[in-house]
This record gives structure tokens, sequence and C-alpha cells, in this order.
């Protein structure tokens, strides 16, 4: 074979080599395709449970014979018991100033409940002209006994009198229960206008027992509410 041909044939290998190495490839669709699928899959992300929180409904006021009865609902949403509730309430003056303070506990609200407190306000140098709350505490419990003694119903008995609250109460237990009873009365507006405190021994009775309280108002309420709980 002459020289010069061999230059020639060398390059016809290369060239057949790159073809045969060309066909052998994997294409490069799939490995395209491949990635897009993982950059699309989505990453499950937990939702954090939130935390336990009361909030803290209404405040109100009424005149009472010693003075002023105030009362602060407070309204539990979580999932969980709240237990030592401590409620704060301030009697203020027309300019917001604070005259007077007290402080009241709720044993226990329970998941999705409500629950109530009452504090007296003796007269002091300057008449209040409104009453403000804050929650100032509570624990926390996830297992909590409900209640043994339950309000089932509430209605205003209308005496000029005495205005009173009648109170279905239900003992759930074995023996009788010592339970704490606060009423709240509220006008068409959604305003606390009045209520009142009473303890009584509730027995374990299967219809309920009812009872009454006496009621401190600053006008015909529109409804009343009632809060239990025990002391045993």
């Amino acid at each position: 074979m002459p020289t010069r041909a061999l230059p020639l044939a060398l390059a016809w290998g290369a060239i057949f080599i790159s073809g045969c190495q060309q066909a052998g490839a994997p294409p490069s669709t799939g490995t395209t395709a491949t990635a897009a699928a993982l950059r699309s899959t989505a990453t499950p992300v937990s939702t954090p449970t939130p935390a336990p929180a009361l909030t803290l409904e209404k405040v109100g006021a009424a005149a009472s014979p010693s003075g002023f009865i105030a009362f602060a609902v407070v309204d539990n949403p979580s999932r969980e018991s709240a237990l030592d509730v401590r409620v704060e309430i301030a009697s203020v003056d027309s300019a917001g100033q604070a005259l007077a303070r007290r402080s009241g506990t709720i044993r226990m609200v329970g998941p999705g409940q409500r629950g109530a407190v009452a504090l007296a306000f003796p007269v002091g140098r300057s008449l209040p002209a409104n009453f403000t709350g804050s929650i100032t505490g509570a624990q926390w419990s996830a297992d909590a006994s409900p209640e043994i003694a339950q309000v089932d119903q509430a209605s205003f008995l209308q005496d000029a009198r005495t205005p009173s609250v009648r109170v279905r109460i239900v003992n759930h237990g074995h023996g009788a229960d010592r339970v704490v009873l606060t009423a709240v009365c509220w006008d068409a507006a959604g305003n606390i206008r009045g209520g009142g405190v009473r303890t009584v021994m509730v027995g374990p009775q299967t219809a309920g027992s009812e009872v009454t309280i006496q009621v401190a108002i600053a006008t015909v309420p529109t409804r009343c509410d009632a809060f239990g709980v025990s002391t045993t």
C-alpha cells in the first residue's frame, strides 16, 4: 500500500469509532425526565399543634348592696383542660386609671368550655366608670377528668325584690358534690349586666337538681348563664 493511504485509513477508523460511541450512549431525554420528576415531588411538611390558650370573653359588673360585683367570662377553645386559671379584674375611672384591683381563680375550664369568676369591689372614694380584666396565668392538662357535677341549663327569674337565676345541675358521680355556681346575666348587646354566686351540695340524682341564685343586675337581662366548679 502506498504510504499516503495510511492517514486516510486512520481518519476513517476514527470516524467509525466515534459513530459507535454515539450510537451506544443512552438517550439524554430519560435523565432529564427523571430529574424533573424528582424536582416536582412535594416534601411532606408536618403542621405543628397550636399551643393551648384562653380567651377573656367579657368583663362586666353591677351594683351590689356592698359596692359592686364584677364578672369575667373565660373561654377555652383548646383541646386541653385549663387548671387554676387566674383572672384579675380592675375598676377604672373615666380616664382609664385603675381605682382598685381584685384577683380570683377558676379551678378548671375544660376543653371547649367556658368558665366565670365573680369578684366583689367595695365602695371607694370614686365610683368606677368601667371594669377591665386580664388572664394572668393557667396550667394545662391533657388528661384532667371533667367536672362530676355539670350545669344543664339556666334561666332568669324576674322578681322586683329578689331577681334570681334558676339553675339545673346534674351530678354524674356516686356521691354528693360541693359546687360553686356562678350566674352571669347578659343584655341584648352581649354585655354583662350582673350575676351572682352560690355554693351548693348536689346529690347524685339522674334527673338533676334545681337551685336558685340571687343576682345583682343593672337592667333586666336578655339571658343568664351559669357555670359550676366542684370544690371537692
